[in-house]
């Protein structure tokens, strides 16, 4: 049982926990509410297995620098051995991947990419910030993404995905512009770290097209007018955000702001949802 709980705590179960509501959400908003158990169990799970085999991945990579900022974790601590970490990667990827193929091809291709990307992140770009916030972008956006393939209104997930994806690029590089000290001393190499406070603009250029994006399900009238009311309150917000940021960058407002992102972007995945039961 022990052990048991040490590869939980390995795979980060909470995480992949949130990872798989996610994916469950894209399938929700695709389907237009009418979910099939069957599927909406199978896209619950893949993006689960998926996401704990980049956890793991992850630990894998980092085990000697944990060793120094995080001996308790499974791996420095000797609880899982690093032979036993990779076994247990690679069995998650391989059920994960499996597990799509009942879903559809488009699935399949998706967990392919994503796997790929968690190991590319893992190994290289997570030092690496000017590729590596874009994959952490992409992967956010990705879980819903999963999810609508998997229904037949693929549009509006399409449009979260993108809103997601941007939103997160951003909010990442807003991360990077207030942990620039100790990325330097780690040798890690970031947007703000190469172009300083410039680097700001380009992460509130990123969310601007998340807020010029957020619209189109009104638009389109896939979402009705409470869809609306919502994402223009937090277009607002987003765009306060930026207001804030820009008038004042330092490290401790970008800490704020990116805070305050995230209880947006929270908003927002609730204004999908409420689109999505057509509210």
């Amino acid at each position: 049982m022990k052990k048991l709980k040490d590869y939980f705590e390995l795979m980060r179960v909470k995480n992949c926990i949130t990872a798989g509501i996610g994916g469950f959400i894209g399938y929700l908003i695709s389907s237009n509410c009418f979910i099939d158990l069957k599927i909406s169990i199978l896209v619950f799970l893949v993006v689960f297995l998926i996401c704990a085999y980049g956890n793991v991945i992850n630990d894998i990579f980092d085990i000697e620098i944990d060793k120094i900022n995080k001996p308790s974790r499974p791996l420095p601590s000797g609880r899982v051995k690093l032979k036993e970490a990779k076994i247990f990667s690679f069995i998650l990827l391989i059920f994960g991947l499996i597990l799509s193929i009942f879903i559809n091809i488009y699935a399949l291709i998706i967990a392919l990419i994503n796997a790929t990307f968690l190991y590319l992140y893992a190994k290289k770009y997570k030092r690496y910030k000017l590729i590596g916030n874009f994959i952490v972008g992409y992967l956010t956006g990705s879980v819903f993404l999963f999810g609508g393939v998997a229904g037949k209104n693929i549009i509006p997930v399409i449009i979260l995905f993108l809103c997601s994806m941007f939103a997160i690029w951003g909010r990442e590089i807003i991360k990077d512009f207030e942990d620039m000290e100790g990325d330097k001393k780690e040798g890690v190499i970031s947007l703000p770290i190469k172009y300083g406070k410039k680097s700001l603009y380009f992460a509130s250029m990123l969310i601007l097209l998340s807020v010029i994006l957020s619209p189109l399900p009104y638009i389109f009238r896939i979402f009705g007018v409470y869809y609306l009311i919502l994402i223009i309150m937090c277009d607002i917000l987003f765009i306060l955000s930026i207001f804030l940021l820009l008038k004042n960058p330092n490290k401790d407002n970008s800490a704020k702001i990116s805070k305050f992102l995230k209880i947006i972007m929270n908003i927002v995945l609730l204004s999908f949802i409420v689109g999505a039961i057509r509210l």
